[in-house]
């Protein structure tokens, strides 16, 4: 069994948001196309993939749009995350933002696997999710995550890192081309802190923590005496020889038939953390 997870904690804390020194830098700044390059001479139209969500709602000021990584995933399994230095945006016309919104935007063409990926600043998971499969004249998508909550994480500097293990070969020739951006359409303030709970870098593969067993997975970190108040965010996702559990059968089901070539385990999946010794 292969599961991954991640997680993190937003703080409130009783000292007020300081104000973060900003820095320029080309790779924030470059301007945004409508979508990542489709890489295809096929005459025939690529396939737009929708997200199924309930809109971020925005406030109506004109956003504040920067680009914070393009790459080509490609031989990219079991491979370090791609990695890119991160800078508050120096150009918006203000520095206090209401809203924060991460689209992630991304083309691919030919045959591949559905691949998870993951975005992080600073160790924090910002987004999580799978690509759609392609197609022989390609595919489109976008993704937008509202991170917002992460205000005081996005206004320093840090290093963003983003995994997604692709393989190509003779039969699996899609390359996922990939950019992602910030939006920032309004102003205001948000969360003062947050702590980071993920594997450091650098890192063969992505920075959350992988359950291969029953055993546990201990991390530690500390946190400030002023705090008050705390959020804890926790992500799981099933991957490798776990990704079709709801299929497994129980160990002694696969015994008592003499069964080869089945998921074992059965198809609970249950996953605890605790602080101080305290289930949470």
């Amino acid at each position: 069994m292969a599961s991954s997870l991640s997680f993190l904690l937003l703080l409130l804390s009783l000292s007020s948001l300081s104000s973060a020194n900003v820095h320029r830098t080309k790779l924030l700044r470059s301007p945004l196309v409508a979508g990542p390059e489709l890489h295809t001479n096929s005459a025939g139209s690529p396939t737009r993939y929708f997200e199924v969500a309930r809109p971020i709602k925005l406030p109506k000021t004109k956003p504040c749009s920067y680009l914070a990584l393009r790459h080509d995933f490609a031989h990219t399994y079991s491979k370090p995350p791609v990695l890119a230095n991160y800078t508050p945006p120096s150009t918006c016309y203000s520095q206090r933002f209401s809203k924060i919104v991460l689209e992630w935007s991304a083309t691919c063409k030919g045959r591949q696997f559905d691949r998870i990926f993951g975005v992080w600043l600073g160790g924090v998971e910002l987004l999580r999710s799978c690509t759609a499969e392609p197609r022989a004249t390609g595919i489109v998508w976008t993704v937008k995550e509202d991170i917002t909550r992460y205000y005081s994480l996005l206004m320093k500097t840090g290093t963003l890192a983003v995994s997604l293990g692709n393989v190509v070969d003779g039969t699996y020739t899609g390359v996922y081309h990939v950019k992602i951006k910030n939006s920032v359409p309004g102003y205001g303030s948000n969360a003062d802190l947050i702590l980071p709970i993920s594997r450091n870098l650098p890192s063969n593969g992505a920075l959350w923590f992988e359950i291969e067993n029953v055993t546990d997975t201990e991390t530690y970190f500390r946190v400030p005496l002023n705090v008050y108040g705390a959020v804890l965010e926790f992500y799981a996702s099933f991957h490798e020889n776990d990704e079709f559990w709801y299929g497994n059968l129980p160990n002694e089901y696969i015994e008592a038939n003499n069964l080869t070539g089945f998921g074992s385990i059965g198809r609970f999946r249950e996953v605890y953390v605790s602080f101080r010794l305290m289930y949470i």
